[in-house]
């Protein structure tokens, strides 16, 4: 088994890039007034910075995971631009726990290109990760169904990966091999780790959520064809799957009582619970992203309106806490800051919205003004406020251009570069800790840049 090195990120103190930035207090509004909340603006990585494994940072990043020691896990294109690789940053700098092209442990094959949505990481620094396999020259990957990846723990002891799926080798729970994988791990501080896998099915295969716990051992949490609530069965349930620390998993899953084919329902099989229960679906959502549930055992999750990937971002933020689910942020609601939101990546969109165990949701957002920002909601004090955006200060002379990303470039950009939507990433974690992605500007030159915000005032409001 190939042992990844720890690399230490290159100081970004050279040239125009401190290794720590510093933002002046950045005003967010809770709801219609009160105090702001200042925080300071630090860089993780930029695009054109040495990448740990060799090359540089070459398209954009990724964040997903971050936990109470400030530990990140993100996903990043080093160059040549062709494929991603995931990355871990420490206190320490960054490293390198695999890349496309490299041998995959246990498998015969090797990385493919892509990385397998959200990675999962727990507060002992152990990373999840589900990544697409191929053969070389090209690692071409095989999207199927079913889709072709492996799932794989990475552990900081050993700094080494060790498979958990491997497809047509690892036994399901009750019989038969997984044919493959599908997006998103999930690991809770226990060691459980939550993913999707395809199982033959009579209609060929298809994917269910499963659970891995620390001694290697694999159950089914649902699999096609199992029963769901009000007397359906399940068709495919998965995509995500996340679990909390009480072993609870929250999915997302279609059954034959879903009245058409792009709807979906959220569901939560409470750890010990013979069965899943259904989360209402909203008035009006055919399809969810992004879906957590805390230790508490509250909800929060995007709801679109249209199937993916018809009018991305249209839709709400929402959040759960027993009964039906609440949109807490909507489309045409108005925005802190001014004007009103025209675009919620995280209705639709993986990766772009985070929920902690205080009941803080963050997530991005656009409004009708031309802003684009990271806003955090709270279910305590039923406040939105935004954190940063176009305009924001991240060093003296450099400001956020955009939430979108992009790599370095001529200011201003070419007509249209950002004529997008804010597609950031967003990892947050209980002290409120925000990790996304921005284009900055000095005026003159665009940079894509990985932050890190924190709060100034990090303990204040910290659940009881």
């Amino acid at each position: 088994m190939k042992r990844t090195s720890k690399q230490t990120q290159p100081s970004l103190s050279r040239g125009l890039w401190p290794a720590v930035l510093i933002a002046g207090s950045i005003l967010a509004a809770h709801g219609g007034g009160g105090a702001d909340r200042s925080y300071h603006l630090r860089a993780v990585s930029y695009i054109g910075a040495p990448a740990p494994g060799g090359g540089l940072f070459a398209n954009d990043f990724e964040p997903t995971r971050l936990n109470n020691r400030g530990q990140l896990a993100f996903t990043a294109e080093p160059d040549p631009i062709g494929g991603e690789a995931v990355f871990l940053a420490t206190s320490d700098g960054i490293q390198q726990m695999m890349r496309y092209g490299q041998s995959a442990p246990g498998t015969g094959l090797s990385f493919a290109t892509f990385e397998l949505g959200s990675l999962g990481l727990n507060e002992a620094g152990e990373v999840a990760l589900a990544f697409t396999l191929g053969s070389p020259p090209d690692f071409a990957p095989d999207f199927g169904p079913p889709t072709i990846g492996a799932v794989y723990r990475w552990s900081p002891e050993t700094q080494a990966l060790s498979p958990v799926v491997v497809p047509n080798v690892t036994a399901v729970p009750g019989g038969g091999l997984f044919r493959g994988v599908y997006f998103n791990a999930s690991l809770n501080n226990r060691g459980d780790l939550a993913f999707t896998g395809f199982v033959d099915t009579d209609t060929g295969p298809n994917y269910g959520t499963f659970v891995q716990d620390r001694s290697g051992t694999i159950r089914s949490i649902v699999r096609p064809g199992d029963p769901a609530p009000a007397g359906a069965t399940f068709i495919f349930a998965g995509n995500p799957a996340v679990i909390n620390d009480r072993g609870d998993v929250i999915f997302e899953g279609h059954t034959t009582a879903d009245p058409a084919a792009d709807i979906n329902d959220v569901f939560v099989k409470r750890h010990g619970a013979s069965g899943a229960e259904l989360v209402p679906r909203p008035t009006g959502v055919v399809q969810e992203a992004n879906l957590f549930i805390n230790n508490d055992g509250e909800v929060a999750f995007g709801g679109s309106v249209a199937a993916y990937p018809d009018q991305l971002g249209i839709g709400s933020v929402y959040y759960r806490r027993g009964g039906n689910p609440t949109a807490v942020v909507s489309i045409g609601d108005a925005a802190p800051g001014g004007g009103h939101f025209n675009n919620i990546p995280g209705a639709s969109i993986g990766e772009q919205l985070s929920f902690n165990n205080r009941g803080e949701i963050a997530f991005s957002a656009a409004t009708d003004t031309g802003d684009e920002a990271m806003y955090l909601y709270s279910s305590d004090r039923h406040t939105l406020r935004r954190v940063a955006g176009i305009g924001t200060v991240v060093m003296p002379g450099w400001t956020i251009l955009s939430l979108e990303q992009t790599g370095v470039q001529v200011y201003p950009p070419p007509a249209g570069t950002f004529s997008g939507i804010p597609v950031c990433g967003v990892a947050l974690n209980d002290w409120g800790q925000i990790a996304f992605a921005a284009s900055v500007t000095d005026g003159q030159t665009v940079r894509g840049m990985l932050l890190l915000a924190t709060p100034n005032d990090a303990d204040a409001g910290h659940k009881q």
